[in-house]
């Protein structure tokens, strides 16, 4: 069951509650039934942005740990209208073996200038008929730090080195999670047992 709709269905269930409440005992003092009615209208309000996690609206939820980059689309921040800008991306969870989990879900992510250069690399991926995976890890202030070290400490000691952390130009912090995309991977076959033998 989705957060949205335990919210919908609860929002009912006291409306429907506090209705029959009123109707069976109409002589409550007036504001019983003026707290009724405040109650009542607060629930309209969660009830309808309940429904938005039902209609098809991209969430502001965590990404999948583990996903298949379907499409994205940019906005861009406009400051006329006074719009932050967002990024949405349509993405469909993978499990351990790489096997599609779940059904695909519209995310909405803030905007950002590193976000927006790697969706357009996946997208450039995905038009050029490759499938573009990734991962949504959640943020590590003190990996973070060190990898920050290692590469101040490549860089001292003049070597090429990509495995720094949290540092790698492909890694991208958003909000607490830092994605990774890239090629998705092939499907993972668990091994076959052999059953029976020679007669």
């Amino acid at each position: 069951m989705t957060l949205g709709f335990v919210g919908v269905l609860a929002a009912y269930v006291i409306i429907a509650v506090l209705l029959l409440s009123l109707n069976i005992a109409p002589r409550w003092a007036w504001w019983v039934k003026a707290t009724a009615i405040v109650v009542t209208s607060a629930f309209f309000v969660i009830s309808y942005y309940s429904m938005i996690d039902l209609m098809g609206w991209p969430v502001r939820d965590r990404l999948p740990a583990k996903f298949q980059l379907l499409w994205a689309k940019v906005n861009e921040p406009d400051k006329l209208l006074n719009s932050p800008g967002a990024v949405f991306m349509w993405v469909e969870a993978l499990d351990k073996n790489n096997v599609p989990n779940g059904i695909p879900r519209a995310y909405r992510l803030p905007y950002t200038q590193p976000l927006e250069t790697g969706i357009q690399n996946a997208l450039d991926m995905i038009t050029n008929g490759q499938e573009v995976g990734g991962t949504a890890e959640m943020y590590d202030e003190a990996e973070q730090r060190r990898g920050q070290d290692d590469q101040r400490l490549a860089q001292l000691q003049q070597m090429n080195r990509t495995d720094t952390g949290y540092t790698d130009p492909n890694e991208l912090r958003v909000l607490d999670q830092v994605l990774t995309l890239g090629a998705l991977q092939n499907v993972t076959l668990p091994d076959k047992e052999f059953v029976g033998g020679a007669n």
